[in-house]
C-alpha cells in the first residue's frame, strides 16, 4: 500500500456508387421475376451461341445473385474485461448503437442476439466478440493465455477490422497486431496512447492502429462536487492498483500540483489489498472532506480471491460517510455520489465511427489522428445524497442526470 500523506456525413458505396446518408451501403437481393427474366434470356440465347459462350454467360447471370455473401465485412472485437463489469457494459452499447446506426446491424434485436452470444451475423457484417475478462483474472500467466487463445480466434476468423476495448486489449492483443495487415481501432486507453507503442503520434499514428483514448474529467468532477458540499476543502485518493487506475491517479496529482483543483489533495491509497482497502478508508474518513473513488475493480481478499467491485462498493457505500467524486458513470450507478462523466457510452460510439471510415470510406489509420470524446454529463445518485444529507433541490442548475439507483447496494 501508498499511503502519501501531504456523430456521420454522407458516404459513397462502392458497389453501386449511390450516396447514402449516415449508413453502411444497403443492397436489395435479386427479386424472384428479375430472376426468371434473366434466366429467360440466358435459355433463348443459348439457341443461338454455341458452347464455348456458355462459362461467359453464366458468370454474367450468377455473380451478382451470390456476391452479397462474400461482400460482409468481418469485424472481431476484443474487450480487456467481462460482461459483468459496467464499464464493459457501457462501451458495448456505444459500439453496437453505432454499428445499428450505420447499417452494420439490421434492427435492435441483433444487438440483444450480439449481446446474448458475442457473434452476430446481420445482412452486411459478420461479427464476433471475445473477453480477455482481466479485471478478474490479472496474472501475467492468465492474461498471456488470453491473449494466445484470442489471437487463435482472430486468425481463424479473418477479420477486415479489429477492435480493442481498454488498456490491456489494446497492449496485449494490439501490439500482435501492429503492422500486420488487418487495420485496428481501440478505445478507453487510460492516459496517452503512446505508452503501448501502437501509434508514433497522436496526430498521425503511422501504423495500422489508431482509436479513442480516455482524457479524464477529475477536475470537473471535483469543481461539481465543491458545488455540491462546498464546505470540503481536502480530499484524498482511494485506488485499487491497476493499470486502469495508475494513469489517472497520475492525472489528478498533476493537476493538484499546478493548483488546478477546487479541494486539496492530502492523501494517495493504491492497493490491491481488500483489507488495507478498508483500513485506509477508515482511517481517512476523520482526516479529510472528500474521497475521490478510482478504480476498485483488482482488489482480493486475505485469500487472494477477486473481491468484485459492487462488493466493494456496498462496503464503503454502507461504512464511509464522507461525499465522494469519481471519473465514470459506472461509478455512479454502482452508488457513488457524482461524477463529470468520461463515457463509456461515447469511447465505443466513436471508436466504430473511426472504424467505419476505414471500412466504407477507405482511410488509412496510420493517417487518422487519435481522438478523445466530449464529456459526458454531469451525473449525481440521489441514493447517495440522501444517505449523505445532501438536499439537491436547490443545486438541479449544474447537475444533468439523477440517478435513483445504487446498484452495489442491492448485493
Amino acid at each position: 500500500m501508498l499511503d502519501v500523506t501531504h456523430g456521420h456525413c454522407a458516404s459513397v458505396c462502392y458497389r453501386c456508387s449511390h450516396r447514402t446518408h449516415g449508413r453502411g451501403p444497403r443492397h436489395q437481393s435479386i427479386d424472384r421475376s428479375q430472376k426468371r427474366s434473366r434466366f429467360y434470356l440466358v435459355a433463348r440465347a443459348l439457341r443461338n451461341l454455341s458452347l464455348l459462350a456458355l462459362p461467359l454467360i453464366l458468370m454474367v447471370v450468377l455473380t451478382p445473385l451470390a456476391y452479397g455473401a462474400a461482400d460482409k465485412k468481418r469485424i472481431f472485437i476484443v474487450s480487456s474485461y467481462d460482461k459483468s463489469y459496467l464499464w464493459s457494459q457501457s462501451t458495448h452499447r456505444g459500439v453496437t448503437e453505432a454499428m445499428l446506426k450505420y447499417g452494420y446491424l439490421d434492427n435492435e434485436a441483433q444487438i440483444l442476439e450480439f449481446t446474448q452470444n458475442d457473434r452476430i451475423e446481420s445482412s452486411h457484417s459478420v461479427i464476433e466478440k471475445a473477453w480477455m475478462d482481466t479485471k478478474r483474472k490479472d496474472s501475467l500467466k492468465e492474461i498471456a493465455a488470453a491473449t494466445r487463445k484470442i489471437m487463435a480466434a482472430i486468425k481463424a476468423f479473418k477479420p477486415d477490422l479489429v477492435m480493442l476495448g481498454d488498456d490491456n486489449a489494446a497492449n496485449y492483443i494490439g501490439n500482435q497486431l501492429l503492422d500486420r495487415d488487418v487495420p485496428v481501432v481501440f478505445w478507453g486507453i487510460n492516459g496517452l496512447p503512446l505508452k503501448y507503442g501502437l501509434v508514433d503520434s497522436m496526430d498521425r499514428p503511422g501504423h495500422n492502429v489508431t482509436g479513442v483514448w480516455q482524457a479524464g474529467y477529475h477536475k470537473e468532477s471535483l469543481e461539481l462536487l465543491n458545488k455540491l458540499v462546498p464546505e470540503a476543502q481536502t480530499f484524498a485518493i482511494l485506488s485499487c492498483d491497476s493499470v486502469s487506475a495508475r494513469p489517472k491517479i497520475k492525472q489528478i496529482q498533476m493537476l493538484a500540483k499546478n493548483g488546478k483543483l477546487p479541494l486539496e489533495l492530502t492523501s494517495i491509497v493504491v492497493t490491491n489489498s481488500f483489507s488495507e482497502f478498508k483500513e485506509a478508508a477508515l482511517r481517512l474518513v476523520d482526516q479529510v472532506d472528500a474521497f475521490f473513488i478510482l478504480n476498485h475493480d483488482t482488489l482480493r481478499d486475505d485469500e487472494d480471491n477477486h473481491v468484485d467491485m459492487l462488493s466493494v462498493g456496498k462496503w464503503y457505500l454502507e461504512n464511509i460517510k464522507k461525499p465522494e467524486a469519481s471519473h465514470e458513470d459506472q461509478f455512479v450507478h454502482e452508488g457513488m455520489l457524482l461524477t463529470a462523466n468520461d463515457s463509456g457510452y461515447n469511447q465505443g460510439l466513436m471508436a466504430f465511427e473511426m472504424a467505419f471510415d476505414i471500412l466504407e470510406q477507405g482511410l488509412n489509420p496510420g493517417h487518422m489522428r487519435t481522438k478523445t470524446p466530449p464529456r459526458g454529463p454531469f451525473m449525481v445518485n440521489r441514493v447517495r445524497a440522501e444517505m449523505l444529507g445532501i438536499s439537491l433541490n436547490d443545486k438541479m442548475d449544474y447537475i444533468d442526470e439523477i440517478i435513483e439507483e445504487a446498484i452495489a447496494l442491492r448485493k
